[in-house]
Protein backbone atom coordinates (compact mmCIF):
# COMPACT_ATOMS: atom_id res chain seq x y z
CA UNK A 1 0.00 0.00 0.00
CA UNK A 2 1.49 3.33 -0.79
CA UNK A 3 -0.93 5.50 1.57
CA UNK A 4 -3.40 5.68 -1.09
CA UNK A 5 -7.19 5.17 -1.03
CA UNK A 6 -8.31 5.78 -4.48
CA UNK A 7 -8.17 2.11 -5.84
CA UNK A 8 -10.43 0.87 -3.13
CA UNK A 9 -13.35 -0.13 -3.72
CA UNK A 10 -16.54 0.24 -1.23
CA UNK A 11 -18.27 -2.55 0.33
CA UNK A 12 -21.84 -3.34 -0.81
CA UNK A 13 -24.87 -5.72 0.46
CA UNK A 14 -23.55 -8.29 -1.83
CA UNK A 15 -19.87 -7.90 -1.77
CA UNK A 16 -19.26 -7.26 2.41
CA UNK A 17 -16.07 -6.50 4.35
CA UNK A 18 -14.05 -9.44 4.80
CA UNK A 19 -13.35 -8.20 8.21
CA UNK A 20 -16.58 -7.44 10.02
CA UNK A 21 -18.88 -9.17 7.29
CA UNK A 22 -20.96 -5.67 6.97
CA UNK A 23 -22.03 -4.02 3.87
CA UNK A 24 -21.05 -0.39 4.35
CA UNK A 25 -18.40 1.98 5.18
CA UNK A 26 -15.70 -0.86 4.51
CA UNK A 27 -13.26 -0.61 1.95
CA UNK A 28 -11.46 -3.12 -0.15
CA UNK A 29 -8.56 -3.76 -2.77
CA UNK A 30 -9.35 -4.87 -6.03
CA UNK A 31 -7.70 -7.95 -5.68
CA UNK A 32 -9.35 -8.69 -2.40
CA UNK A 33 -5.89 -8.85 -0.32
CA UNK A 34 -6.52 -6.21 1.95
CA UNK A 35 -9.56 -3.96 3.34
CA UNK A 36 -9.92 -0.93 5.78
CA UNK A 37 -12.41 -1.81 8.10
CA UNK A 38 -13.33 1.22 10.51
CA UNK A 39 -15.33 -1.12 13.07
CA UNK A 40 -12.01 -3.70 13.98
CA UNK A 41 -8.89 -2.92 15.24
CA UNK A 42 -8.12 -6.33 16.21
CA UNK A 43 -5.72 -7.76 13.75
CA UNK A 44 -5.20 -4.34 11.97
CA UNK A 45 -1.56 -3.60 10.36
CA UNK A 46 -2.30 -0.39 10.33
CA UNK A 47 -4.42 2.64 12.43
CA UNK A 48 -5.64 5.14 9.26
CA UNK A 49 -7.17 7.51 11.96
CA UNK A 50 -10.33 8.38 10.43
CA UNK A 51 -10.41 6.45 8.01
CA UNK A 52 -10.31 3.15 9.71
CA UNK A 53 -8.01 0.02 10.44
CA UNK A 54 -6.20 -1.58 7.58
CA UNK A 55 -5.95 -4.94 7.41
CA UNK A 56 -4.52 -7.88 5.52
CA UNK A 57 -6.95 -10.67 4.15
CA UNK A 58 -5.16 -14.32 4.49
CA UNK A 59 -6.28 -16.70 2.22
CA UNK A 60 -7.54 -19.43 4.78
CA UNK A 61 -9.40 -15.88 5.98
CA UNK A 62 -13.08 -16.99 7.08
CA UNK A 63 -15.76 -14.01 6.02
CA UNK A 64 -17.63 -13.31 9.10
CA UNK A 65 -21.17 -14.25 9.42
CA UNK A 66 -23.69 -11.89 7.89
CA UNK A 67 -26.37 -10.21 10.19
CA UNK A 68 -30.00 -12.08 9.92
CA UNK A 69 -31.99 -10.73 7.56
CA UNK A 70 -34.26 -9.23 10.39
CA UNK A 71 -31.72 -7.61 12.53
CA UNK A 72 -32.09 -3.93 12.60
CA UNK A 73 -29.91 -2.05 10.50
CA UNK A 74 -29.49 0.83 13.01
CA UNK A 75 -27.51 -1.43 15.09
CA UNK A 76 -24.14 0.27 14.39
CA UNK A 77 -22.45 1.93 17.88
CA UNK A 78 -20.64 5.42 16.60
CA UNK A 79 -19.24 7.34 18.86
CA UNK A 80 -20.08 10.67 17.29
CA UNK A 81 -18.14 13.07 19.49
CA UNK A 82 -14.70 11.87 18.31
CA UNK A 83 -15.86 11.12 15.42
CA UNK A 84 -16.90 15.03 15.38
CA UNK A 85 -13.91 15.84 16.52
CA UNK A 86 -11.79 13.71 14.08
CA UNK A 87 -13.31 16.00 11.17
CA UNK A 88 -13.13 19.15 12.21
CA UNK A 89 -9.12 18.49 12.65
CA UNK A 90 -9.44 18.24 9.11
CA UNK A 91 -11.89 21.29 8.58
CA UNK A 92 -9.41 23.96 7.51
CA UNK A 93 -9.28 25.36 5.44
CA UNK A 94 -12.19 23.56 3.74
CA UNK A 95 -14.23 25.75 5.96
CA UNK A 96 -13.70 28.52 4.41
CA UNK A 97 -14.93 27.58 1.30
CA UNK A 98 -18.07 26.78 3.03
CA UNK A 99 -18.08 30.26 4.48
CA UNK A 100 -17.97 31.56 0.97
CA UNK A 101 -20.21 29.48 -0.60
CA UNK A 102 -22.98 29.90 2.22
CA UNK A 103 -21.72 33.84 2.76
CA UNK A 104 -21.81 33.00 6.12
CA UNK A 105 -18.60 34.05 8.62
CA UNK A 106 -15.89 31.10 8.92
CA UNK A 107 -16.06 31.92 12.87
CA UNK A 108 -19.98 30.69 13.13
CA UNK A 109 -18.88 27.29 11.28
CA UNK A 110 -16.43 26.79 13.54
CA UNK A 111 -18.32 27.20 17.27
CA UNK A 112 -20.73 24.61 15.37
CA UNK A 113 -18.02 22.53 15.44
CA UNK A 114 -18.33 22.15 11.65
CA UNK A 115 -15.51 19.34 9.94
CA UNK A 116 -14.85 17.98 7.00
CA UNK A 117 -14.01 14.26 4.91
CA UNK A 118 -11.69 14.20 2.75
CA UNK A 119 -12.59 11.06 1.31
CA UNK A 120 -15.97 11.96 -0.01
CA UNK A 121 -15.49 15.45 0.69
CA UNK A 122 -18.80 15.66 2.74
CA UNK A 123 -19.14 18.47 5.28
CA UNK A 124 -19.97 17.36 8.79
CA UNK A 125 -22.28 18.99 11.05
CA UNK A 126 -22.68 17.60 14.51
CA UNK A 127 -26.31 17.83 16.29
CA UNK A 128 -26.57 17.78 19.93
CA UNK A 129 -29.38 16.94 22.53
CA UNK A 130 -30.66 19.74 25.30
CA UNK A 131 -27.97 18.48 27.11
CA UNK A 132 -24.82 19.61 24.50
CA UNK A 133 -24.64 15.77 23.54
CA UNK A 134 -23.42 15.22 20.29
CA UNK A 135 -26.41 12.52 19.16
CA UNK A 136 -25.56 12.43 15.67
CA UNK A 137 -23.76 14.31 12.19
CA UNK A 138 -25.74 15.59 9.43
CA UNK A 139 -23.46 15.15 5.92
CA UNK A 140 -23.73 17.95 3.27
CA UNK A 141 -22.69 16.62 0.08
CA UNK A 142 -20.10 18.76 -2.74
CA UNK A 143 -23.82 18.55 -4.69
CA UNK A 144 -25.84 20.30 -1.74
CA UNK A 145 -27.93 16.84 -0.98
CA UNK A 146 -27.68 15.86 2.99
CA UNK A 147 -28.30 12.99 4.98
CA UNK A 148 -27.48 11.51 8.18
CA UNK A 149 -24.90 9.08 9.12
CA UNK A 150 -26.39 5.99 9.80
CA UNK A 151 -26.84 5.48 13.91
CA UNK A 152 -27.71 9.28 14.57
CA UNK A 153 -30.48 10.81 15.91
CA UNK A 154 -32.06 14.00 15.15
CA UNK A 155 -31.03 17.11 17.50
CA UNK A 156 -30.09 20.55 17.57
CA UNK A 157 -27.29 22.67 15.76
CA UNK A 158 -26.05 25.29 18.68
CA UNK A 159 -22.56 26.67 19.57
CA UNK A 160 -21.21 26.29 23.15
CA UNK A 161 -22.06 30.04 23.88
CA UNK A 162 -25.29 30.18 22.31
CA UNK A 163 -27.05 32.09 24.93
CA UNK A 164 -24.13 34.74 25.73
CA UNK A 165 -25.20 38.64 25.22
CA UNK A 166 -28.62 40.02 25.16
CA UNK A 167 -31.39 39.89 23.24
CA UNK A 168 -33.89 37.44 22.08
CA UNK A 169 -32.82 33.83 20.78
CA UNK A 170 -34.12 32.32 17.25
CA UNK A 171 -35.28 29.14 16.21
CA UNK A 172 -34.38 28.45 12.82
CA UNK A 173 -34.55 25.29 10.39
CA UNK A 174 -30.76 24.07 9.93
CA UNK A 175 -27.16 24.83 10.28
CA UNK A 176 -26.87 26.75 7.81
CA UNK A 177 -29.71 29.48 8.91
CA UNK A 178 -27.95 29.11 12.45
CA UNK A 179 -24.87 30.35 10.48
CA UNK A 180 -26.28 32.47 9.37
CA UNK A 181 -27.83 34.31 12.03
CA UNK A 182 -24.36 34.28 14.24
CA UNK A 183 -23.08 35.93 11.50
CA UNK A 184 -25.27 38.71 12.53
CA UNK A 185 -24.83 38.28 16.04
CA UNK A 186 -28.19 36.79 16.81
CA UNK A 187 -28.32 33.88 19.54
CA UNK A 188 -29.76 31.15 17.41
CA UNK A 189 -30.40 27.40 17.59
CA UNK A 190 -31.24 25.23 14.74
CA UNK A 191 -34.02 23.16 14.48
CA UNK A 192 -33.56 19.66 12.75
CA UNK A 193 -36.64 20.34 10.13
CA UNK A 194 -39.42 22.26 10.06
CA UNK A 195 -41.06 20.33 12.63
CA UNK A 196 -39.45 18.35 15.61
CA UNK A 197 -36.80 18.97 18.23
CA UNK A 198 -39.46 19.47 21.02
CA UNK A 199 -38.35 17.91 23.52
CA UNK A 200 -34.52 19.01 22.92
CA UNK A 201 -35.69 22.69 22.55
CA UNK A 202 -37.34 22.70 25.88
CA UNK A 203 -34.68 20.99 27.71
CA UNK A 204 -31.94 23.63 26.48
CA UNK A 205 -34.50 26.54 27.33
CA UNK A 206 -35.54 25.48 30.34
CA UNK A 207 -33.49 28.20 32.16
CA UNK A 208 -33.44 31.17 28.89
CA UNK A 209 -34.57 34.55 31.24
CA UNK A 210 -38.33 35.74 30.70
CA UNK A 211 -37.41 39.14 29.66
CA UNK A 212 -35.63 37.37 27.04
CA UNK A 213 -37.91 36.45 23.62
CA UNK A 214 -37.50 32.95 22.24
CA UNK A 215 -38.73 33.36 18.31
CA UNK A 216 -39.52 30.80 16.14
CA UNK A 217 -38.77 31.58 12.47
CA UNK A 218 -40.38 29.58 9.66
CA UNK A 219 -38.93 29.56 5.93
CA UNK A 220 -40.98 31.75 2.93
CA UNK A 221 -41.84 28.26 1.34
CA UNK A 222 -45.47 28.93 0.52
CA UNK A 223 -46.39 26.88 -2.37
CA UNK A 224 -48.91 27.10 -5.25
CA UNK A 225 -50.98 24.72 -3.64
CA UNK A 226 -51.21 27.37 -0.19
CA UNK A 227 -49.21 24.52 1.79
CA UNK A 228 -46.41 26.18 3.73
CA UNK A 229 -44.43 24.11 5.10
CA UNK A 230 -42.13 26.77 7.21
CA UNK A 231 -44.87 28.58 8.19
CA UNK A 232 -46.91 25.82 9.74
CA UNK A 233 -44.13 24.26 10.96
CA UNK A 234 -42.95 27.89 12.79
CA UNK A 235 -46.35 27.97 14.49
CA UNK A 236 -46.39 24.07 15.69
CA UNK A 237 -42.57 24.46 17.03
CA UNK A 238 -44.08 27.38 19.21
CA UNK A 239 -46.91 25.90 20.06
CA UNK A 240 -45.25 22.81 21.36
CA UNK A 241 -42.56 24.81 23.06
CA UNK A 242 -44.75 27.14 24.68
CA UNK A 243 -46.65 24.47 26.20
CA UNK A 244 -43.35 22.54 27.65
CA UNK A 245 -41.85 25.69 28.74
CA UNK A 246 -45.28 27.24 30.26
CA UNK A 247 -44.17 30.79 28.99
CA UNK A 248 -44.65 33.09 25.67
CA UNK A 249 -43.61 31.94 22.46
CA UNK A 250 -42.86 33.89 19.47
CA UNK A 251 -42.70 33.08 15.16
CA UNK A 252 -42.18 34.75 12.62
CA UNK A 253 -41.17 34.88 8.94
CA UNK A 254 -37.97 36.36 7.74
CA UNK A 255 -38.17 40.21 6.81
CA UNK A 256 -38.38 41.90 3.56
CA UNK A 257 -40.59 38.65 1.81
CA UNK A 258 -36.92 36.54 1.97
CA UNK A 259 -37.06 32.94 1.63
CA UNK A 260 -34.51 32.51 5.19
CA UNK A 261 -32.16 33.79 7.14
CA UNK A 262 -29.10 32.84 5.50
CA UNK A 263 -31.24 34.82 2.23
CA UNK A 264 -31.75 37.67 4.19
CA UNK A 265 -27.71 38.18 5.14
CA UNK A 266 -26.67 37.26 1.34
CA UNK A 267 -28.84 39.96 0.66
CA UNK A 268 -28.46 42.82 3.03
CA UNK A 269 -25.63 41.79 5.36
CA UNK A 270 -23.58 43.61 3.39
CA UNK A 271 -19.43 43.85 4.55
CA UNK A 272 -20.62 44.41 8.33
CA UNK A 273 -23.12 42.02 9.06
CA UNK A 274 -23.13 42.53 12.85
CA UNK A 275 -24.38 46.42 11.83
CA UNK A 276 -27.32 45.12 10.45
CA UNK A 277 -28.58 42.50 13.69
CA UNK A 278 -31.38 45.54 14.46
CA UNK A 279 -32.03 45.73 11.22
CA UNK A 280 -32.59 42.10 11.20
CA UNK A 281 -34.68 41.92 14.12
CA UNK A 282 -36.72 44.94 13.85
CA UNK A 283 -38.57 43.45 10.55
CA UNK A 284 -39.55 40.48 12.36
CA UNK A 285 -43.38 40.86 12.38
CA UNK A 286 -43.92 38.58 15.91
CA UNK A 287 -47.01 36.75 16.86
CA UNK A 288 -47.32 35.43 20.42
CA UNK A 289 -48.06 31.55 21.15
CA UNK A 290 -49.25 31.69 24.63
CA UNK A 291 -49.39 28.51 26.41
CA UNK A 292 -52.56 26.84 27.59
CA UNK A 293 -53.79 27.24 31.34
CA UNK A 294 -52.49 24.17 33.89
CA UNK A 295 -54.35 23.83 36.59
CA UNK A 296 -52.74 22.88 39.60
CA UNK A 297 -54.01 21.10 42.58
CA UNK A 298 -51.91 21.88 45.77
CA UNK A 299 -52.22 18.87 48.37
CA UNK A 300 -52.03 20.68 51.79
CA UNK A 301 -50.69 17.90 54.17
CA UNK A 302 -52.83 18.81 57.52
CA UNK A 303 -53.28 16.43 60.29
CA UNK A 304 -56.70 14.29 60.43
CA UNK A 305 -59.52 15.81 62.74
CA UNK A 306 -62.86 13.63 63.77
CA UNK A 307 -66.02 14.63 62.42
CA UNK A 308 -67.31 16.26 65.92
CA UNK A 309 -64.28 18.34 65.64
CA UNK A 310 -64.67 19.49 62.26
CA UNK A 311 -68.61 20.11 62.57
CA UNK A 312 -67.31 22.45 65.43
CA UNK A 313 -64.72 24.52 63.38
CA UNK A 314 -67.53 24.58 60.73
CA UNK A 315 -70.01 25.96 63.41
CA UNK A 316 -67.70 28.76 63.80
CA UNK A 317 -66.82 29.38 60.61
CA UNK A 318 -70.34 29.94 59.97
CA UNK A 319 -70.75 32.26 62.84
CA UNK A 320 -68.04 34.45 61.36
CA UNK A 321 -69.72 34.86 57.93
CA UNK A 322 -73.08 36.43 59.84
CA UNK A 323 -73.58 39.85 58.68
CA UNK A 324 -70.17 39.66 55.95
CA UNK A 325 -71.11 39.64 52.40
CA UNK A 326 -69.21 37.11 50.80
CA UNK A 327 -69.17 33.72 49.56
CA UNK A 328 -68.80 30.39 51.89
CA UNK A 329 -67.43 27.60 49.97
CA UNK A 330 -67.66 24.23 51.72
CA UNK A 331 -66.55 21.36 49.58
CA UNK A 332 -66.98 18.72 52.45
CA UNK A 333 -68.62 15.27 51.37
CA UNK A 334 -72.27 14.61 51.88
CA UNK A 335 -72.90 13.42 55.36
CA UNK A 336 -70.57 15.95 57.19
CA UNK A 337 -72.97 17.85 59.02
CA UNK A 338 -73.43 20.91 56.66
CA UNK A 339 -77.43 20.96 56.70
CA UNK A 340 -77.13 20.20 60.44
CA UNK A 341 -74.60 23.62 61.43
CA UNK A 342 -77.15 25.66 59.00
CA UNK A 343 -79.81 24.19 61.19
CA UNK A 344 -78.08 25.42 64.71
CA UNK A 345 -77.16 28.81 63.33
CA UNK A 346 -80.74 29.17 62.30
CA UNK A 347 -81.60 28.38 66.05
CA UNK A 348 -79.18 30.33 67.68
CA UNK A 349 -80.38 33.51 65.35
CA UNK A 350 -83.72 32.69 66.25
CA UNK A 351 -83.05 33.13 70.35
CA UNK A 352 -81.15 36.05 70.13
CA UNK A 353 -83.52 37.85 67.84
CA UNK A 354 -86.57 36.56 69.31
CA UNK A 355 -87.78 34.93 66.67
CA UNK A 356 -87.86 37.72 64.44
CA UNK A 357 -84.67 37.71 61.52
Amino acid sequence: MDGSHEQMIRVSMLNRCPICGHGDWCMVAPDGKMAICPRTPEGAIKDLGEAGYLHEVHSDHVMPRPAPAFESQNTVKVDFKRLSDIRRERAEPRLHDLARKLGVSVDALRCLKVGYNDYDQTYTFPERDGQGNIIGILLRYPSGPKKRIRGSKSGLSYADAWDNGSGPVLLVEGPSDTAALMTLGCNAIGRPSNRGGYAHLADLLSDFPDDRNIIVLGDNDCKEDGFWPGKQGAIQTASEVSKRLERTVYWALPPDGVKDARAWLNEHGGDNPVSMRDCFLEGLHLQAVTPPPVIRIVQENRPLITLDEYRQRMLAERKLSIDRPAFYLDRSSTGTGKSTVDLRIIEELLALTGGLL
